[in-house]
């Protein structure tokens, strides 16, 4: 599957299953917001792992930084939907890949938390991630992300990226804190305002009366 992505067919497959990947999000979601930036150049990215999005907005944010990047995702994952390969997916097992590919240039992702919890506080952390970027040399990118439902018909995302960390630096602190910022920031918010700082980096599906506003103006 790996040689078939260099192919012209499998860049092809890819561009296809991209596509459905943006489709799936914007039909879904009301939007993504994003607060931060990312640092170019290779990096090992750790998130939190609460919704059934979290892979597609990883595969998102690469997408808007124009970077490739590898999700190491559980086997059983994987022969479910072998599909994801062609986005570049990596059984966790397969760290020599994964090294190899962060050496060429491109990202690794990763949930630390090692499994989908509940929507809470971050649970504790398996050691990969920091192994990676030791192995490689590369920093850790903490993104701190939530699916919520608010004041609109449908959930919308929110991802908080915090300043890149040195391979030996306190992940598990660094993402915590910043979960704990995002839903803070959230709590304080109005349901129906963009957070502070935020920017909407991809619009979906708005609200049935959002749709109907233009039109209810015009008989005013």
């Amino acid at each position: 599957m790996e040689a078939l992505q260099e192919r012209p067919l499998g860049k092809l497959l890819s561009a296809i299953v991209g596509g459905f990947l943006l489709l799936s999000l914007k039909g879904s979601l009301r939007g993504v917001y994003l607060k931060g930036e990312v640092p170019k150049g290779p990096l090992v990215l750790a998130m939190n792992h609460h919704s059934f999005f979290d892979g597609h907005l990883v595969w998102l944010l690469s997408r808007q930084k124009r970077r490739t990047a590898s999700l190491l995702v559980a086997e059983e994952n994987l022969k479910a939907f072998p599909v994801l390969r062609l986005l570049g997916a990596l059984e966790a097992r397969r760290v020599r890949e994964a090294l190899r590919r962060l050496k060429e240039g491109a990202w690794v992702a990763l949930f630390p938390e090692g499994e989908m919890r509940y929507p809470g506080p971050l649970g504790p952390l398996k050691p990969g991630a920091a192994w990676l970027a030791r192995r490689a040399g590369v920093p850790l990118l903490p993104v701190a992300c939530r699916v919520v439902l608010r004041g609109f018909e449908h959930p919308e995302a929110f991802l908080l990226v915090a300043p890149p960390l040195s391979p030996d630096g306190d992940l598990e602190g660094a993402l915590r804190g910043l979960l704990q910022e995002l839903d803070e920031t959230l709590r304080r918010t109005h349901p129906r305002k963009t957070p502070e700082g935020f920017r909407e980096v991809l619009r979906g599906r708005r609200s049935l009366e959002e749709r109907l506003s233009p039109l209810v103006r015009l008989f005013r």
